[in-house]
């Protein structure tokens, strides 16, 4: 090929299938990465050859240019099966052009290489450092602080217990002790809601509805909007399992704000619980839909994977 200097078309065809295979099995080609790397020049003389006539070459290039990638891909493969001798000798001895880049992937492939140590390098480095710092930070809390993360801990746990207890008798209790230990975090940081509305929320669920709204209210003068508000609220609803009363404080924020993010996944997680997932799946669907256009790049693939999950339960006879 490469002496030929009127060379057909379908001679280039022929020689980027032949490439195609030899790139797509190159783990099988030991002892043969400089016959690929001259038949990737023989096509490339042709192209050149073809290009000067104005010929029309997409399809051959598009194949060809699949390949390459591949190729690029895989040069360290291609260096293991070539031998590192016998690309320095072979390239030394053609002298190709830079712009022939196959006869140069062992040293992009090294390049690479320093280039993924120096990174990780650089990641452990900024690893070890947070992790340092988060441990410092954590030894040096203020005793107030660390007794607040304490009790907020032992609150979830009880919150956990009390939802698969079957006991109801003991299950008040729980609630008892929950809202003594939402007390104490108060008398550590009244400014912080969360307490508050857990004690709400609870007190509610035990039908002292005086004691309920009498938290909610106080709460709601620490956030910055009623949205945020009903927000946190309807999380603490649903985390108790007051699922009707988390999808009140849910319409609540949609009749104001029909495109909050928040409020339509939370709505949406809430269906799913209840195997609504026709309903489950609009939510989403209208979350995808706010998230891309508001380019939320960390929301956008765990609403897709959740879109897709549901699918798979959708039953047969729904579209």
């Amino acid at each position: 090929m490469a002496e030929n200097l009127n060379p057909s078309l379908d001679d280039i065809r022929n020689l980027i299938e032949f490439y195609a295979k030899k790139v797509a099995n190159l783990k099988d080609q030991k002892g043969n990465g400089i016959e690929i790397l001259n038949i990737r020049t023989d096509i490339e003389r042709g192209l050149i050859y073809f290009r000067s006539k104005n010929a029309y070459l997409d399809p051959e290039e598009t194949r060809l240019g699949n390949f390459d990638s591949l190729l690029k891909k895989q040069s360290r493969l291609l260096v293991k099966v070539t031998g590192k001798k016998a690309f320095i000798d072979q390239r030394s001895r053609l002298n190709p052009p830079t712009e022939y880049w196959w006869w140069w992937l062992d040293i992009e492939y090294e390049k690479n290489q320093k280039k993924t140590i120096q990174k990780n390098l650089l990641h452990f480095g900024i690893f070890f450092v947070v992790l340092f710092l988060v441990y410092f930070i954590f030894l040096r809390l203020p005793p107030q602080e660390r007794r607040y993360l304490d009790l907020n801990s032992s609150i979830e746990k009880k919150i956990d217990q009390s939802l698969i207890e079957p006991d109801q008798n003991i299950v008040k209790n729980i609630y008892y002790d929950i809202i003594q230990e939402c007390e104490q975090a108060l008398t550590l940081f009244p400014e912080r809601p969360a307490p508050l509305l857990i004690k709400g929320a609870i007190s509610e669920k035990l039908n002292h509805l005086s004691d309920a709204q009498a938290n909610f209210n106080q709460a709601m003068t620490l956030y910055p909007s009623q949205e945020d508000f009903l927000l946190d609220q309807a999380t603490w609803y649903f985390r108790i399992g007051m699922k009707d009363q988390a999808k009140d404080s849910l319409s609540a924020v949609l009749k104001e704000n029909p495109d909050s993010i928040g409020a339509l996944n939370l709505l949406g997680t809430i269906y799913e619980e209840e195997n609504n997932y026709v309903e489950a799946l609009k939510a989403y669907t209208r979350v995808l839909e706010l998230a891309e256009n508001q380019n939320h790049t960390t929301m956008i693939p765990v609403t897709k994977m959740k879109i897709a999950m549901l699918q798979l339960r959708l039953p047969m006879s729904l579209p």
